[in-house]
């Protein structure tokens, strides 16, 4: 039994290291996607784009929907190059609209509208939040296995005598 238990917790461990890894990766995605966004706006080249497309995408989880506008922006680069980004937006274009973007050199598929609020919104701070929970959990299931599995492996190993066995013990 005490083999088992041992097992158990380092199973436990595991799966809470395996969660609290992936709310780190996924604050760094977060992270990273938010400063690539500001420096855009920051440092980006400016362009005057196209809207060849535009249309909604509809999210819906447990009976609540969020639609998002969406557009596809055409744009040439400063180097020559045709590019195509698809952008998210508050504001309603319709296909023809000129839009002024901006975006990097390396990654002009990244643009970004030139309108675009500075700031990240509400939503992508409750998201890093959220994920700070997560992996804290994370972390806190890791230390309660691993803990469960190294005093289980150190009853068992003082002497022959489980916790059990103490209390009926006879002097």
């Amino acid at each position: 039994m005490s083999a088992l238990g041992g097992m158990f917790g380092f199973v436990f461990g595991v799966f809470g290291l395996l969660f609290a890894a992936f709310g780190i990766g996924m604050l760094i995605w977060l992270a990273r996607r938010g400063s690539e966004y500001k420096r855009t706006l920051r440092e980006g080249l400016v362009a005057e784009a196209r809207c060849l497309e535009t249309f909604m995408v509809h999210r819906s989880s447990d009976g609540h929907g969020h639609s998002e506008r969406r557009q596809i922006l055409g744009f040439r680069t400063s180097d020559g190059r045709d590019v195509r980004a698809q952008v998210a937006s508050e504001q309603l274009y319709v296909v023809g609209d000129i839009v002024p973007v901006r975006y990097l050199p390396q990654r002009p598929e990244r643009a970004v509208p030139a309108a675009a609020p500075p700031v990240l919104g509400a939503m992508s701070y409750l998201t890093g939040g959220v994920l700070v929970v997560f992996t804290c959990v994370g972390l806190f299931f890791a230390a309660m296995g691993f803990g469960l599995a190294v005093f289980i492996d150190s009853s068992v190993d003082d002497g022959g005598i489980s916790p059990e066995q103490s209390w009926t013990a006879e002097p």
